[in-house]
């Protein structure tokens, strides 16, 4: 499963494509313009960006070169009208991955989207199985978590270099927040990386942002393998 974000002004596209990768399993944002792609994004990173070069504020493909630059590892899979060979060389200089012309195939799209989710998996060390609620260490070996552990890891997989907040997490947990102590959370994570210690050998980079809440950088991604 990926968390992926569309970007195309054509609703009939947009509906299509999205309701297509949700029954493949994967989670799908759309926006309509770049304005709202970058208010999206800026909320909850994508693990893979799928949209139009022509859109109605500005090109595509510049959003692409502006998500490299600032060092964004999601897939990117560039939509155009035009098949020019000079127009794809563009596109992967700037740092596409994949480039499709429409109208697009929506087997094509799932073989793409595929390979992306393969790539991302293999370029994180660690790797969260949330229907098992296990962690695989990059050694391979496996950590069961609680239902607790396994929902807070997969809360800041899901949003990987980016600080959650406290309260996004007591609720990502199934908790109340007026009604649960936070300082169940402390231990909930301080058990959960002792955890991780004692059974990998490997670090596991879990960052607390004292009084916002927590960060993982990277290196994780969420797999049903």
């Amino acid at each position: 499963m990926a968390n992926v974000l569309l970007l195309d002004d054509e609703s009939d596209i947009c509906d299509e494509i999205s309701y297509f990768l949700t029954q493949e399993g994967h989670q799908v944002r759309v926006s309509g313009t770049l304005a709202e792609f970058r208010l999206a994004y800026r909320q909850q990173a994508a693990d893979i960006v799928v949209l139009d070069r022509m859109l109605p504020d500005g090109d595509g493909l510049e959003l692409v070169a502006q998500l490299r630059e600032q060092g964004e590892r999601c897939g990117v899979v560039l939509f155009t009208a035009k098949d020019a060979s000079q127009d794809r060389i563009e596109g992967y200089r700037q740092g596409a991955d994949h480039y499709l012309t429409k109208p697009v195939r929506l087997e094509e799209l799932r073989a793409v989207v595929q390979a992306l989710v393969w790539r991302l998996q293999v370029d994180a060390a660690w790797l969260y199985n949330p229907h098992t609620q296990v962690l695989k260490t990059p050694n391979k070996d496996r950590i069961q978590l609680t239902t607790s552990e396994g929902m807070f890891v997969q809360c800041l997989a899901e949003r990987v270099g980016h600080t959650v907040a406290r309260q996004e997490v007591i609720k990502a947990i199934g908790k109340n927040e007026a009604a649960y102590d936070s300082r169940n959370l402390d231990v909930l994570v301080m058990r959960l990386k002792k955890k991780i210690a004692a059974n990998s050998p490997d670090p596991f980079v879990l960052k607390t942002v004292h009084g916002v809440g927590y960060c993982i950088p990277g290196n994780v991604a969420l797999s049903d393998v």
